[in-house]
């Protein structure tokens, strides 16, 4: 089942716009007016992704609209063992997901327990499952943020579940791109990680604080869950 988990991400939603610069200035210029590249850089990355209310659940729930969203905050950027983040952020990202359309009559599609007639189901965990990182690949198309002063827009080419590894305990996704701009940087590598960790909700199992062990579970509903700078990193053009 973990090992099947798509991520939203709300992470974090999007289109997204750059936001106020913070830390140095970008490049340095060379003898003949070029601009030299930025160096590589990694930064921790923080957020909290709420998800279509009234959240994710075994279930699910109804709705006439054929797409929900999900929402992050803005996503602050840090410093991280060292490696060139002076810090930076992003605005909020906004991840539509198509809904499941309920059967007409009779036995209702597995996925979304709560599907009745005439209505769409959403917010299962068959969903999440099936569906996160369609999603997020359609909505993260571009990406922008600002990080140590300078302004990067990004073209993202793919997106996919972590399960451990990078993520450690936790699961979440990983967005992968190329930088469109500024100029001197076209064409580095821009990779986001993004990992859920501590969660809210209600009707959660005794002790059930994580992403992963409500994902274990599927006892009652989550409502939010923090991206979590512990594991969750931006790197830009390999920077390590």
């Amino acid at each position: 089942m973990i090992r099947k988990l798509l991520v939203i991400a709300a992470a974090i939603a999007m289109p997204i716009g750059a936001v106020t610069a913070i830390g140095a200035t970008s490049g340095v210029a060379g003898a003949k007016g070029t601009v030299s590249p930025d160096p590589g850089v990694t930064c921790t990355a923080s957020a909290t992704v709420t998800f279509a209310p009234p959240g994710l659940s075994q279930a699910g729930a109804t709705t006439t609209a054929k797409v929900t969203d999900t929402t992050t905050t803005p996503t602050s950027f840090a410093s991280y063992k060292g490696n060139g983040c002076s810090g930076g952020s992003s605005s909020g990202y906004t991840i539509a997901s198509k809904a499941t359309k309920c059967a007409k009559k009779g036995t209702q599609p597995a996925s979304n327990p709560a599907c009745a007639p005439g209505l769409y189901g959403y917010d299962s965990w068959g969903n999440f499952t099936s569906g996160g990182t369609t999603s997020i690949q359609k909505a993260l198309k571009k990406l922008s943020f600002t990080v140590n002063g300078i302004a990067y827009q990004t073209k993202t080419s793919g997106s996919s579940p972590v399960v451990g590894g990078a993520c450690g305990s936790e699961v979440g996704f990983q967005i992968t791109g190329t930088v469109s701009a500024p100029k001197q940087d076209k064409g580095q590598s821009a990779v986001l990680t993004a990992c859920l960790g501590a969660i809210t909700g209600t009707g959660l199992a005794p002790g059930e604080t994580t992403f992963f062990d409500a994902a274990s579970t599927q006892v009652g509903t989550v409502e939010t869950a923090a991206i979590d700078p512990a594991f969750s990193t931006l790197v830009i053009a390999g920077g390590s």
